[in-house]
């Protein structure tokens, strides 16, 4: 935008005539603007002020906008953009975000011991990095009202070893510039103060300062990035290039994002209108990582294979960017991810993920208390054979042992088996599954729910039977509505989906059904829900809509309510529970799962209240995917829980 009007308003400022009394003679002062040589029309001072005054009006109208609007991310980024996550308006986030009901419930009464605790434990942590946090903090928060971003630039980055990208970040404070040179003037102060060597750096007549650890201090180094202020900008980057890129953009030199095809492709669809948006710039990441070897000089990547090879073998070579966007509604809160795939150019896993255009919504069996749904329309047998491809390319020996291994199952109970003609081959193009809320209310309950799985093929009893013959174990038998049901009990010491409990196999209806809990079994034998179906429960068919509708080959549903009653119950009672819970089901010497002892000392799950206080806040939310010829869309709704509607 150009902002012409400014000198405009300095010329006629200089010229005095906003002062004019009509009782005073104008003595008219030379124009800077002109040449002394030009020819003027002389008039009398009362209509030179007559004309000034809405010159003045006019131009403060049309000057103001330039002095405090901040371009959006895409403009003031650089096209080697590589990822960028912005907030285009924190004000307008913050005041949509307001009645989103996670928010709500954070603030509720009942909430009030444990979101206390929560926040003076976060401010202790905080603390013991940075001792003046909290005050800083409390003084800092008000500034930030516009856009904030975060971004990662390619730069001199090749892919080379203890090279990287760059990061930058900024944010805009609108009409409070001066506010935030102050506050970084007296941060910059105490550090003086406090003995902290202050290293600086100006980049385009941009002051830039960070600290510096003092020689000898015992305390990690860690690395502080540059800060300075352009007008309602503030930057913060490790990399005075990075910042410099900025304040080119901000002069509104060098090529911008907002030029790339494939961003403005993903700006002006997945991202209009958004709260929060992000992008990642697949294609130019790929290119990096093509040129990265095979082997890390830290002796990394034990299988020899190269990054670029890896990226292709998995389809990501096709891929132009990732796009992420997210807005909240008075409806509800509604997410997007859409992968950049051209259909001509998808392989490996994005061909997985591209379901067929079908029906995906829940039948009349599946019943409205589930906790989750989901049912994809994936062909199964196309998807063994993109596995098996996928392994080839990375690695052709690798492929060759696993089709050894793939050849010899089932050959000890029957030398004719034929995996891939009676396992693979009966595969279908349907895969449903259903789980309901834990049966109790003990840590393993949590970790094992009813969990049943139903796998469309052609041949359903023929499929039953290949499976049963590879299994080490004879089944146990039963007969349920005239319909076999067998049992089968895991080895001692081999982790099962089913928990100590085993897996139940039957058949019903064109599906293999599989589940780790008999009685969701017997519900699926009967063929009708028990009580009202999911297809009834109020306003799921318009929030289907919202993400695409049922026919888009991959639907999905997750009831908040029923998969959050139970583990807050189960906290409340065992705080130490988490620890079990997200244990890792099978072993892994050398590789323990990271301690949850931090999340413990944020968050006193006994303070929590019972769920029936924060039951209002909870409903259920609903996702779809779809393929285009463009890309892969992943979508997410969340209704307004209907405790909340007003």
């Amino acid at each position: 935008m150009q902002c012409g009007w400014v000198v405009i308003v300095v010329a006629l400022a200089k010229h005095g005539v906003s002062a004019y009394n009509p009782g005073t003679q104008i003595t008219p002062k030379p124009n800077v603007l002109l040449d002394s040589a030009s020819p003027r029309t002389c008039q009398p001072p009362h209509m030179k002020l007559l004309l000034a005054r809405p010159l003045i009006a006019l131009a403060i109208a049309c000057a103001l906008p330039c002095l405090a609007a901040v371009p959006p991310a895409e403009k003031l980024l650089p096209a080697d953009t590589l990822l960028v996550l912005t907030i285009p308006d924190l004000d307008r986030a913050l005041a949509a975000a307001k009645d989103f009901p996670i928010a709500q419930l954070w603030r509720d009464p009942a909430m009030k011991p444990f979101a206390e605790k929560f926040e003076q434990k976060l401010r202790e942590l905080v603390g013991e990095q940075e001792k003046n946090f909290e005050k800083d903090w409390a003084e800092f928060k008000p500034l930030v009202s516009g856009q904030v971003s975060m971004a990662v630039l390619r730069g001199d980055w090749q892919g080379e070893a203890g090279s990287g990208p760059e990061v930058v970040a900024f944010l805009d404070v609108k009409d409070k510039g001066k506010q935030l040179h102050d506050f970084i003037e007296r941060c910059e102060k105490r550090d003086i103060d406090a003995g902290k060597t202050i290293q600086r750096e100006t980049v385009r007549g941009v002051k830039f300062a960070r600290t510096v650890p003092k020689d000898g201090d015992d305390a990690p180094k860690k690395s502080q990035p540059y800060i300075g202020q352009s007008g309602s900008l503030l930057l913060l980057s490790e990399s005075p290039k990075a910042l410099e890129k900025i304040l080119a953009r901000q002069d509104g030199a060098g090529a911008g994002l907002d030029e790339t095809p494939e961003f403005e492709r993903a700006r002006n669809t997945v991202g209009r209108d958004s709260h929060a948006f992000g992008w990642v710039n697949v294609k130019a990441l790929a290119a990096v990582l093509g040129k990265m070897p095979a082997q890390s000089p830290d002796g990394g990547n034990p299988l020899g294979i190269a990054p670029g090879r890896i990226m292709d073998a998995l389809g990501f070579g096709g891929l132009d960017g990732i796009v992420f966007a997210a807005r909240q509604t008075p409806e509800g809160t509604q997410a997007e991810l859409f992968v950049q795939a051209p259909q001509a150019r998808r392989k490996g896993l994005l061909g997985l993920l591209a379901p067929e255009a079908n029906e995906a919504g829940p039948s009349p069996m599946v019943a409205g208390d589930v906790a989750k749904f989901s049912r994809v329309r994936i062909d199964g047998q196309k998807a063994f054979q993109a596995v098996e491809r996928i392994i080839t390319d990375l690695n052709p020996q690798m492929a060759g042992i696993v089709t050894l291994m793939l050849e010899n199952v089932g050959k000890d109970k029957d030398p004719n088996f034929d995996l891939r003609k009676q396992i693979i081959g009966n595969l279908g193009a349907d895969f449903v599954t259903i789980q309901k809320a834990p049966r109790g209310k003990s840590v393993a309950d949590l970790s094992s729910p009813p969990t049943l799985f139903l796998v469309g093929s052609p041949k359903p009893e023929a499929l039953l039977q290949a499976l049963l013959t590879i299994n080490p174990l004879p089944p146990k038998e039963r007969e349920f509505l005239g319909r076999k049901i067998y049992h089968l009990t895991p080895l001692p010491g081999m982790p099962s989906p089913g928990g100590k409990g085993g897996m139940s196999f039957s058949t019903t209806a064109g599906y293999l059904a599989v589940a780790t809990d008999a009685g969701l079994l017997e519900e699926a034998l009967r063929g009708e829900a028990q009580g009202k179906p999911l297809s009834a429960v109020p306003g799921l068919a318009d929030a289907a809509q919202r993400v695409g509708g049922l026919n888009t080959g991959w639907f999905a549903y997750q009831n908040q309510s029923e998969s959050l009653r139970i583990l807050i119950e189960t906290l409340k009672q065992d705080p130490d529970g988490v620890d079990k819970l997200f244990a890792s089901p099978i072993p892994t010497p050398g590789a323990p799962m990271p301690s949850l002892q931090p999340l413990k000392n944020l968050m006193d799950f006994s303070l929590l209240p019972p769920f029936d206080a924060i039951a209002k806040y909870l409903g259920y939310s609903v996702q779809a995917t779809a393929a285009t010829p463009e890309g892969i869309s992943f979508k997410s709704f969340t209704p307004i829980p209907s405790g909340l509607k007003k």
